[in-house]
């Protein structure tokens, strides 16, 4: 997956390690070189900070709709509900991380 931006960057989690590994791994974000324990996207470190509460974040990919539900099958994670069609054919998915956050992906229609 080609990731460009997030919002928020501070993801809550009951095991901050696994919720590193499911975004690294996932979402494909880059380590920092110069801290390779920390993430980054858009040039920006993510955070994970150790709490049960629950949020939704929003992540906006380059690629189109057959790759994003590719790649998601590829690592066993299932849409959560319909995909929303957005503004200049864009569309959303949702999902759950491996924390229970929900995380809309938002990328390209497909042609």
């Amino acid at each position: 997956m080609k990731p460009r931006k997030m919002r928020p960057k501070i993801i809550p989690a009951d095991d901050t390690k696994r919720a590193y590994r499911f975004y690294r791994d996932v979402f494909e974000f880059l380590r920092n070189p110069k801290d390779q324990t920390t993430l980054i996207v858009d040039g920006q470190p993510i955070k994970f900070i150790k709490s049960s509460k629950r949020i939704e974040l929003e992540l906006l990919v380059r690629d189109h709709l057959h790759e994003i539900r590719e790649h998601l099958a590829n690592n066993f994670l299932t849409e959560i509900a319909e995909p929303e069609h957005r503004f200049n054919k864009k569309i959303a998915l949702r999902i759950h991380d491996s924390e229970g956050n929900t995380v809309i992906i938002e990328g390209n229609e497909d042609n």
